[in-house]
């Protein structure tokens, strides 16, 4: 398959999981490097041949192995074979590793000179970014967040409630594109993901550089709602797949918006979902009365309102993205983000049992 696929990704992980086990295990020193996958795997030519009962291809051209089990299988088969070898041959693992590490080294060198001569003042780098941008002026990563919110209307809000000294706004229209199995350059033809990567300020795939990283905190905030649900996946498919360090390093939150107001009497409480509202419900006192506002979206709150229960830090619930298995994480995101509709329905069938409450 010209442009890989799951069987690939398998083949790859395993060799860098492989390397990177004989490193640890023989305390191979590195001296503060941080050796990347790519550090590992460049230079290297191999053959890989798989075969598959039923096979599944991204396209009418088959130019891309789309079976979310192939990544599991060979990476099972590949990192152990390899662990094998390598601690059976020692002399020759020890010149691999070296060769890894001139390479980490190399890449680097190139990155800090790059930089050097790239880099740009803050203000010639705040003339490339996006009209949309509602910026800040801290340039602290301690302190800086990015909101990505869904849609003008949200976003007026949003940028009228913000502290501007630290929390940036880049409105979003609409769904954005679907960034699974899209290369880097496909990506980048989209508008409002092209946006988002200028906004971030790291580059994207092969140019990723954490270094030019603006915003410390990465939020979505979307309206609490299955459409806002739907634009969550959307955006966490496109880190996941273009921009993983950032998930990796703790940079990616998701923003809990309430979805009810419930007023009893002079006092208000904000309930994030159907459950949070039963809850407050049930902690009331007997026989009160209390009304509930339904939110339909982020742009019918106040300003006032956002700011209180979303932007402030000493009000708000985040949750951090994290990452616990990159196997089981792309067989998520190949199964529901993927181009086959049948591993869709499978999952759906198997799955449908387990649904309490559907919001259609």
């Amino acid at each position: 398959t010209s442009s890989g696929g799951t069987h690939e990704n398998g083949f790859k992980g395993g060799i860098v999981k492989a390397i990177r086990n004989y490193i640890e295990t023989h305390d191979v020193k590195v001296k503060g490097l941080t050796i990347s996958a790519e550090d590992i795997r460049e230079g290297m030519v191999g053959i890989l041949s798989v075969f598959c009962r039923e096979p599944m291809f991204q396209g009418q051209t088959k130019e891309r192995l789309n079976n979310p089990e192939m990544t599991a299988a060979v990476d099972g088969f590949v990192r152990p074979a390899l662990e094998a070898w390598l601690n059976a041959n020692k002399q020759a693992a020890d010149r691999i590793v070296g060769r890894i590490v001139l390479a980490a080294r190399a890449r680097e060198a190139s990155r800090a000179a790059a930089n050097e001569v790239k880099r740009k003042s803050a203000a010639n780098r705040r003339l490339n970014l996006p009209g949309k941008l509602a910026d800040c002026t801290s340039t602290d990563l301690d302190e800086t967040e990015l909101f990505i919110v869904e849609g003008n209307s949200a976003g007026g809000s949003a940028i009228e409630g913000r502290d501007r000294r630290i929390q940036a706004v880049l409105p979003l229209r609409g769904k954005v594109l679907n960034s699974e199995g899209l290369p880097t350059a496909k990506v980048l033809t989209n508008q409002e993901l092209g946006n988002l990567v200028a906004a971030i300020g790291t580059g994207i795939g092969d140019k990723f550089n954490l270094s030019q990283l603006r915003y410390g905190k990465i939020i979505l905030l979307m309206d609490a709602d299955h459409d806002g649900h739907h634009i969550t996946t959307l955006l966490l498919t496109f880190f996941f797949r273009h921009m993983p360090e950032l998930i990796r390093k703790g940079h990616v939150f998701l923003a809990q918006p309430p979805l009810y107001r419930i007023n009893v009497g002079k006092d208000t409480f904000w309930a994030r979902d159907d459950e949070h509202k039963e809850e407050i419900i049930r902690g009331l006192r007997a026989n009160a009365k209390y009304d509930i506002q339904r939110f339909k979206g982020l742009g019918e709150m106040t300003p006032k309102v956002l700011r209180e229960t979303t932007l402030l830090a000493r009000n708000r619930t985040l949750l951090k993205v994290d990452i616990d298995s990159d196997l089981d994480a792309d067989q998520v995101f190949v199964t529901l983000m993927g181009k086959d509709p049948s591993l869709r329905y499978e999952f759906i069938m198997n799955s449908a049992a387990l649904v309490e409450e559907l919001d259609v």
